[in-house]
């Protein structure tokens, strides 16, 4: 039980009844008989307190929520009082869960009922647990707040960033994904496989006429043809220590496990073949090939629990049971860090070796405070020698993917926002240019 503000404002109110009382000796009595009417009624109000028994509260909670995207939460409340109430709701939040507003109020009539929600972001994926909640309630003309804490038990998973699955089919559906950066490079490129035929457009080569269907219409068609499908990607991940370091409070492993799931949800939707494996210096989980958008949701069920371990990654063991697993010819992305060439020698390696029979492609990520502090302008930069270590780190760094393009294997390398374009991009770009 707690003082509302409206006693503690009529307790004050006493004090120029009993100052007045200097000059008017007549009204200290006044003031007396004002505080023992605020002290019976607040007596009276303290007695007849709605129990936690006379509210109703329930907790209700989506099955999962995608990390760092505010999802609702939602109170479904029941005042079974003949009074009005105030409620105010507060969730005992786990780490790594965080609310944008931290308490949810509202006002209740006598047996009414209602929500109140909040937003509720993760900054890590994840099981979840929430236990508590504090709540506050005070009556209509009420002086005092009961307070009490319920046990609201329930579980909260934390995926992969799948709103962007969602934003990804519109963008296709519209016919958007030219203006939104992605597929910018397929317009004008053309698959091996056919598709359909179409009247002759002007600029289309002879060669794709298609002369029993002229002969039959009396105009040009020409073929249509389309992207290979029933190729093969596969996705290395790294959650080793390489991966662990964060962007504004982000890890590398969050990005590219978003990353990994716009990928595998734009290989699926082709028709293509996806396959998935985790590694640090143990294989953490893998996923054979599979076809079918509708097997997405076993990317993210895979994904939802990965953390960085503090270990050095096996990259060897990693390559090796990638190339027990797979022996068709294959896109083969590796997300991982690249720091130098003397650091990175067994990626090196192993991906070139790769580069004779598959198509290896090198993600990491650029270090946009490393950059900031490279290309500051030395007359502005308070701590030369923090430059000086940043130019260092770009130039080895850039010295390792020069290995690796002399050796066959591509990279990837861009800011930690623009990885999901940018990979989507490069994917559907060696499906144009028939690289598989």
């Amino acid at each position: 039980m707690l003082p509302s503000p409206r006693l503690i404002i009529m307790i004050l109110a006493a004090a120029p009844m009993f100052l007045a009382a200097a000059l008017f000796p007549g009204m200290a009595r006044v003031g007396g008989v004002y505080c023992l009417v605020v002290l019976a009624y607040a007596a009276v109000d303290a007695l007849v307190l709605p129990g936690r028994g006379r509210l109703d509260i329930r907790r209700i909670v989506p099955e999962r929520i995608s990390l760092s995207v505010p999802t609702r939460i939602v109170f479904a409340v029941h005042n079974r009082t003949r009074r009005r109430l105030t409620i105010r709701l507060a969730d005992a939040l786990p780490v790594h869960l965080d609310a944008e507003q931290a308490r949810c109020t509202g006002v209740f009539d006598a047996g009414a009922r209602g929500t109140l929600e909040y937003r509720l972001a993760a900054s890590k994926r994840g099981r979840y647990a929430l236990r508590d909640v504090y709540v506050r309630v005070l009556p209509a003309m009420g002086l005092f707040y009961r307070q009490f804490t319920l046990a609201l038990p329930a579980e909260v998973c934390v995926y992969p960033n799948l709103v962007n699955l969602g934003k990804y089919e519109l963008l296709i559906r519209r016919g958007l994904l030219f203006e939104q950066g992605l597929a910018r490079l397929r317009r004008g490129q053309d698959g091996s496989q056919f598709e359909s035929l179409r009247a002759y457009a002007q600029g289309d080569p002879l060669s794709r006429v298609e002369w029993k269907a002229t002969a039959k219409r009396s105009a040009l068609v020409v073929k249509n043809y389309e992207p290979e499908r029933n190729q093969s990607v596969m996705v290395a991940l790294d959650v080793g220590r390489a991966t662990a370091s964060e962007f504004e409070g982000v890890s590398r492993l969050d990005t590219f496990v978003n990353a990994t799931m716009l990928l595998a949800y734009a290989v699926l939707r082709q028709g293509d073949w996806l396959s998935l494996v985790a590694f640090s210096d143990r294989i953490e989980t893998y996923l054979p090939p599979m076809r079918h958008v509708k097997n997405v949701e076993k990317v993210a069920q895979a994904m939802h629990q990965l953390e960085p371990r503090l270990v050095e990654s096996d990259y060897a063991a990693a390559c090796r049971f990638l190339g027990l697993k797979n022996r068709k010819r294959s896109l083969i992305c590796l997300m991982t860090d690249v720091i130098d060439r003397h650091a990175n020698t067994d990626i090196l390696a192993y991906m070139a070796r790769f580069a004779r029979t598959h198509l290896p492609l090198v993600v990491a990520l650029t270090d946009p405070e490393v950059c900031a502090v490279a290309h500051e302008p030395l007359a502005r930069t308070g701590d030369p020698y923090s430059k000086a270590v940043a130019l260092d780190v770009l130039a080895a760094r850039e010295a390792a993917m020069k290995d690796m393009r002399r050796s066959g294997v591509s990279v990837l390398d861009v800011p930690p926002k623009a990885l999901s374009p940018a990979l989507i991009n490069r994917y559907l770009t060696i499906k144009s240019t028939r690289r598989l």
